[in-house]
């Protein structure tokens, strides 16, 4: 078990390729597919909980974590959105939803590989995940006609796929030793194999879509990779105002965002195109990821 468990976390990208090659081959699971990929999404979220504690966010400044959370996940997104609009128009939607993402899960631990402030990278993945069933209606509501979603749906969406996940994790599993320790020892290959699934769903259920559209993947690809690009230019940025000791917690929490999320929102609400370029999110993250944990490894931070 343990020899599978370290298999399936070792081989992360080959089984998030492997999904998305299945769902080539297998029917499509019709109306049913944003249901249980809306669940599988709350599952991801749920599981990511066991890496984190709570009484660690009351050790961090919440007034710099606040304006850092306003400024990068309700501020900086409208920017990017009026940007796309007038320069790669067919993804603007995809580049105001990814941008909105809250910090993902795995920022603490990337911050505790890179040697970094673990206890900022949680907080701001607390803060930003629990603002953001706030956070994303309200800004689709604020651009109002420009965009066409279900703001009432989006919302109820978040607190389920974020909330509930959270609540559930914290007042069933949370300090019931035997219980949480299944779960932190199964929770990172449990995510993955969840991870899979659900790019296996999308691309059964849209595979006649992303074919229909080689072109872009080429493009989405492009302007995926610039976009997160630009979320960690914004980390680097705020960092020059915090403490040394937590920098780089910041830059990892505007570029490393809850691509997960954005992935199952994007198929329940959004079209076949924008759900295409949330998709290769999945591998451009990968890679920013690696690099950054290269960087940073030269740089003596590893």
């Amino acid at each position: 078990m343990t020899n599978l468990k370290r298999m399936i976390e070792n081989n992360f990208s080959l089984l998030l390729l492997l999904g998305v090659v299945v769902g080539f081959f297998i029917p499509s699971f019709g109306d049913n597919a944003d249901e249980i990929v809306i669940f599988l999404t709350g599952a991801l979220i749920f599981f990511a909980c066991a890496d984190i504690k709570p009484v660690d966010f009351f050790k961090v400044d919440i007034f710099q974590t606040g304006v850092f959370t306003l400024l990068r996940f309700a501020i900086f997104p409208l920017v990017l959105f009026f940007v796309a609009q007038k320069t790669v128009p067919d993804f603007a939607l995809g580049v105001l939803l990814m941008a909105l993402m809250p910090a993902g899960v795995a920022v603490a631990s990337l911050c505790s590989m890179s040697r970094a402030n673990v206890v900022v990278g949680l907080s701001l993945t607390i803060m930003s995940s629990l603002l953001a069933p706030a956070f994303v209606p309200s800004v689709f509501l604020f651009l109002g006609q420009v965009v066409n979603v279900d703001i009432l749906s989006l919302f109820l969406t978040l607190v389920y796929v974020v909330l509930l996940p959270i609540c559930a994790y914290f007042l069933i599993v949370y300090k019931r030793h035997k219980i949480e320790a299944v779960v932190k020892n199964t929770n990172k290959s449990a995510s993955i194999i969840i991870l899979s699934v659900i790019l296996m769903i999308l691309m059964a259920t849209q595979k006649e879509e992303f074919l229909a559209q080689p072109s872009l993947i080429v493009e989405g690809m492009i302007v995926m990779t610039v976009l997160i690009g630009l979320f960690y230019v914004f980390g680097i940025v705020f960092s020059r105002f915090v403490p040394v000791d937590q920098k780089i917690s910041y830059i990892y929490g505007s570029g490393a965002m809850n691509n997960s999320l954005a992935v199952g929102l994007a198929f329940a609400y959004f079209d076949a195109a924008t759900t295409l370029f949330i998709v290769l999110s999945e591998i451009v993250w990968s890679i920013y990821v690696v690099v950054g944990q290269w960087y940073f490894a030269r740089r003596g931070r590893v």
